[in-house]
C-alpha cells in the first residue's frame, strides 16, 4: 500500500526537507505541499490524503488549530516543528509523532513506520514495517518477527527462516513495535513474547535460539507471560 501524504508549512525549507526525505522511502508519496494552511486544509477535505505533515507556527491558522479540524476526520498527522512546548498538545490530539526540527532521516523514518502501521490498520490490512537492508527496502510483517538483536547501530531482525539487518537503534525500533507483543529483555535484545517457548533463569528459548534476559527485565517479562 502506498501512503498518500501532504505537507503544510509556511516556510519553504521545512517543506523541502520533508520532500527530500519522502523521496528516499518507497511506501509514501507526497501528493502536494502548501505554504498556505487554509489551502492545505481545503485540499485535505477535497482529496482525503492518508497522512498530513503539519508545522505549528503558521499565519492564519496554526498547526494545532488545523489538527483540531482534521482530527475528527480520522486522518493521521505528524507535527514537524522547531518548538518543544506543544508536545503535550500533540499527545492530546493523538498525533502520530512530534518531529523537532532539525530532525534526521532516521527519526523521520521511525515516524513514517508508525504512520504506516496506523494507516494500514485503519484499512484492515496486516500490520508491517519497512526496513532498509543495504540498498534494498524490505517489508516485514510484524507477527513474523521472533526476536531482534542489536549490535551498536545495526539491528538483526530474526524471522522464522531468515534474518535481515538494518542500520537502526534498538530504541528506534521499539518506537514502532506493539508494546503488548514485543519487549526489550536485554540491553541488546527484543523478544516477541508470543514466540517464547521456554523460560530459564537467564534466558528464554525462541525455537532453537536462546535469547538472554537481563535481571532488570525478567520480572516484567514474567508478569506479561505468566499473567501475574
Amino acid at each position: 500500500m502506498l501512503i498518500k501524504a501532504v505537507a503544510i508549512d509556511d516556510e519553504t525549507p521545512g517543506l523541502e526537507i520533508v520532500e527530500s526525505f519522502v523521496k528516499k522511502v518507497p511506501f509514501i508519496h507526497l501528493e502536494k505541499t502548501f505554504n498556505n494552511p487554509k489551502e492545505g486544509l481545503q485540499y485535505i477535505f477535497d482529496q482525503q490524503p492518508d497522512l498530513i505533515f503539519l508545522d505549528i507556527h503558521m499565519p492564519q491558522i496554526n498547526g494545532i488549530e488545523l489538527a483540531k479540524v482534521i482530527q475528527p476526520l480520522g486522518k493521521s498527522f505528524i507535527f514537524t516543528t522547531a518548538y518543544r512546548e506543544y508536545a503535550l498538545d500533540s499527545y492530546e490530539l493523538q498525533a502520530l509523532d512530534y518531529l523537532l526540527k532539525p530532525f534526521s532521516f532516521e527519526r523521520f523514518l521511525t515516524a513514517l513506520n508508525r504512520a504506516y502501521q496506523e494507516i494500514i490498520r485503519k484499512k484492515g490490512e496486516e500490520t508491517s514495517i519497512f526496513i532498509k537492508d543495504s540498498y534494498d527496502w524490505i517489508r516485514i510483517k510484524l507477527n513474523e518477527i521472533r526476536f531482534i538483536k542489536s549490535d551498536s547501530n545495526l539491528l538483526f531482525i530474526h524471522l522464522d527462516k531468515e534474518t535481515f539487518s538494518t542500520r537502526m537503534t534498538i530504541t528506534e525500533i521499539l518506537e514502532v513495535l506493539p508494546k503488548d507483543q514485543y519487549m526489550r529483555v536485554h540491553k541488546s535484545y527484543i523478544a516477541n513474547l508470543s514466540a517464547i517457548e521456554k523460560i530459564e533463569r537467564h534466558q528464554v528459548w525462541i525455537g532453537r535460539d536462546a535469547v538472554p534476559v537481563a535481571a532488570t527485565y525478567r520480572e516484567i517479562m514474567e508478569g506479561k507471560l505468566l499473567k501475574k
